[in-house]
């Protein structure tokens, strides 16, 4: 297992866990579009990038990690933000090994079905600055 997919489970776990997340939580953007809950967290990948520091041994990596909430109801971005809440120092405290810093990106403007403006969907970047081998994406 590649370390940021590591990571992506380690916060599903923590955000699972969470108390009071307003939320299902998934990996898959997919299923979050099928399911019937009226409020979905969804923790996927966004780009990543390096630098070249190769030459020291060690490579260290960017990855985006996007959470996406689909939310259903009147105001589909209230109910967004009131997820957001809880998850968000969740994720800016998130430690596992081999990172090296966490922090917030830009968060997208809501986007909203055509069906009544009922459907939400709101993305928040964030990104993992952490250390790899130069040629392993695990270790």
């Amino acid at each position: 297992m590649t370390l940021r997919e590591a990571y992506i489970e380690g916060l599903i776990a923590d955000l699972r866990a969470a108390a009071g997340i307003g939320a299902m939580v998934e990996r898959s953007i997919v299923k979050a579009f099928t399911r019937e809950e009226d409020t979905v967290l969804v923790v996927h990948r966004g780009a990543e990038s390096q630098p070249d520091n190769s030459r020291l041994g060690v490579i260290d990596r960017t990855c985006e990690i996007l959470l996406s909430i689909v939310a259903r109801g009147d105001a589909p971005d209230q109910l967004a933000d009131a997820v957001l809440e809880v998850a968000h120092p969740l994720v800016m405290a998130y430690r596992a090994p081999r990172i090296i810093d966490v922090w917030e990106g830009p968060t997208d403007a809501p986007k909203f079905s055509d069906v009544g403006g009922t459907a939400g969907l709101i993305t928040v970047h964030y990104f993992i600055r952490y250390r790899s081998g130069p040629n392993s994406l695990s270790s």
